[in-house]
């Protein structure tokens, strides 16, 4: 009897220790994102995230653990290079130029990620993540928002800009220099202090996600036309990518694809939300007259261009050729 039960101890203790456990089937990746959670651009982030988590059956968990509080927005591309966090969700192409010099191209695009997917582009990119910034680019959340010009001065002309101090990001630098104003590197959690207090006159940001900073609060006007294209990375490491099971990277690019076109969708109401709250908080936009509008967005585009095939001549022309409407193939989606 003794050995009987001591056998059944036995058995189900060879049965405990042999089984895996269930947290080790879960391939767990710490993200961060660019932005604080709360902030308006990362609104897809919550779906991607449950998504993964839904249709990977639990093998698959993303622990967002936050955004610059955590990690500062600007040293976030290093950190994924290096592994010190497995994932970025939400991450501007422009804040990767110290790395990446391709990186502002991606706001120069003139097709959506889903459209890029056709031309070679997004092959392109893959390429650039894994060797600048040793990661997998699984593409990007939002797609055909512009950048504006957000300002605390009457602008009429492009003429209006000269002397001004507009705070940037990498990629407007060349725009902003080329109308005559002094481009101002200020993280965006430290923008609403900067207008506030006059260190800087305006600055630039998607047409999405000025409210989430309160910055209506201390800004005038908006100026139209937008330019440039909002350019959010979505990318995990590459020693963590290689380790997560074949059939999990390719839900992961599923799920990525699906997100393009929610998100994008989602902008268009987000952007009339965003509208009515600028508009109630005093904030007046500011249409440019149609030879103004096109003299800045020629200034936009062309010398951002120049500058970007100077400083990326291994991709940038290609890339400049592959980002462009007449690269997509005739037929390529049903409603062409």
């Amino acid at each position: 009897m003794k050995k009987a039960v001591l056998g059944a101890i036995v058995l189900a203790l060879m049965v405990v220790f042999s089984a895996p456990a269930v947290h080790s089937q879960t391939t767990v990746l710490k993200a961060v994102t660019a932005f604080p959670k709360n902030h308006l651009n990362n609104d897809p982030v919550p779906i991607f995230i449950e998504k993964v988590h839904q249709r990977s059956g639990g093998k698959l968990k993303i622990d967002w653990v936050g955004g610059p509080e955590v990690l500062k927005a600007f040293d976030q591309a290093q950190a994924i290079k290096a592994g010190t966090v497995d994932m970025n969700l939400y991450y501007p192409f422009g804040y990767m130029k110290p790395v990446m010099p391709e990186a502002w191209i991606k706001g120069l695009t003139e097709l959506a990620e889903w459209e890029e997917r056709k031309t070679g582009a997004f092959e392109i990119w893959g390429e650039i993540f894994a060797k600048r910034v040793n990661a997998k680019y699984l593409g990007r959340m939002h797609n055909l928002l512009p950048f504006k010009v957000f300002t605390n001065k009457k602008i009429e002309k492009v003429e209006d800009f000269k002397g001004m101090r507009i705070r940037v990001m990498p990629l407007y630098i060349p725009f902003i220099k080329a109308l005559g104003a002094t481009p101002v590197t200020v993280e965006p959690t430290e923008i609403y202090t900067a207008m506030e207090r006059g260190v800087v006159d305006g600055f630039m940001w998607p047409n999405v996600g000025v409210i989430s900073w309160g910055l209506q609060e201390v800004t005038k006007f908006v100026i139209d036309p937008g330019v440039f294209q909002m350019e959010p990375a979505t990318m995990i490491n590459m020693d963590k990518w290689k380790k997560i099971p074949k059939d999990m990277q390719d839900l992961l690019m599923e799920i990525m694809q699906d997100v393009e076109y929610i998100a994008s969708m989602r902008n268009s109401m987000i952007e009339a939300k965003e509208d009515d709250v600028r508009k109630k908080a005093g904030m007046k936009t500011i249409a440019l007259a149609p030879e103004e509008a096109e003299k800045f967005r020629k200034i936009c585009y062309e010398e951002t261009w120049k500058f970007v095939i100077e400083n990326a001549p291994e991709y940038g022309p290609k890339l400049r050729e592959v980002s462009s409407r007449k690269a997509l193939p005739k037929g390529a989606f049903p409603w062409q």
